[in-house]
């Protein structure tokens, strides 16, 4: 039996291959995005990669190495295609997010909708000659919004009944409206209130984010989604989910981003969310 000093010499021999390997990967696939560069080809090809994986875990020799190729390889493609994207991102082939960046609201000739318990925080965040209309609830306000009763909505981050958030981001996404602002009027989170338009707008400054997908009941969804904010180095704030089907079981996560749309790492990580995530949306980019 060999001595433990002598196997890790072993190990970290295979280990300086591996990476070596790796690089060379890495080399090869830069020239795969210099080409979807020039033509236009879709970076994401789950075929092909579902076909790689299953060649992957071929090669091994027992079903526990099968299954370790199988991950291994996962993740190996998954870097390629975030070095593709990176690659597209620095040709200006992001993206495109349709927002416009704005210096500043305007209230003239305006009116928002609110609810009862965000009476208080609406009149002292909108100037007097605002127009204020109370609505009965969150969708009664977003059905005025919707029928530009209203140019604005103002609600509450956190629903007070349960506590969480995901209910009026999720009525957001669901009419297609967007986040200009968030408004504080204590630290305290029942405290926090959103701004809230028809139009993609985004004010100037804006260094926040609030993203929303989909992904199924299914291992590693969400993993593979998250890691383009990690190999990123992007800041994630908040996630919470909701359930959108049971049969089968589907989710729509919100998350909540430190950033900037014009941020190259936002815009190499919008680019693959884009691409892999079903239903990806930019909720709003505001402060």
């Amino acid at each position: 039996m060999k001595d433990l000093k002598e196997i890790r010499v072993d190990i970290d021999e295979i280990d300086r291959q591996i990476v070596d390997l790796y690089e060379r990967r890495m080399d090869l696939t830069a020239q795969v995005a210099d080409f979807k560069i020039s033509t236009g080809k879709a970076v994401f090809d789950p075929e092909r990669e579902a076909a790689k994986l299953d060649a992957a875990a071929k090669l091994a020799h027992s079903d526990f190495t099968s299954h370790g190729a199988r991950e291994l390889f996962e993740h190996i493609m998954s870097m390629s295609r975030k070095k593709q994207y990176q690659l597209l991102t620095e040709h200006g082939k992001f993206a495109p997010t349709g927002f416009t960046e704005i210096k500043e609201l305007d209230f003239s000739h305006a009116a928002a909708a609110y609810t009862a318990n965000s009476e208080e925080a609406a009149r002292r965040y909108f100037p007097k000659e605002c127009g204020l209309l109370l609505c009965g609830d969150w969708r009664e306000a977003c059905e005025a919004l919707k029928g530009e009763a209203v140019n604005y909505l103002f609600l509450p981050v956190q629903d007070p009944a349960s506590g969480y958030v995901s209910a009026n981001y999720n009525l957001a996404a669901e009419y297609g409206f967007y986040i200009l602002e968030e408004y504080h009027t204590s630290p305290a989170p029942e405290d926090r209130y959103l701004l809230i338009a028809r139009d993609r707008l985004a004010l100037s400054g804006a260094n926040k984010i609030t993203i929303c997908f989909e992904a199924p009941d299914a291992c590693g969804s969400l993993y593979h989604c998250m890691s383009h904010l990690t190999y990123n180095n992007l800041n994630m704030n908040r996630i919470e989910s909701i359930v959108i089907s049971r049969d089968p079981l589907d989710y729509r996560f919100f998350m909540d981003i430190s950033g900037n749309l014009n941020d190259s790492p936002i815009k190499n990580a919008v680019l693959g969310l884009s691409q892999e995530a079903k239903n990806f949306r930019i909720l709003g980019n505001y402060r």
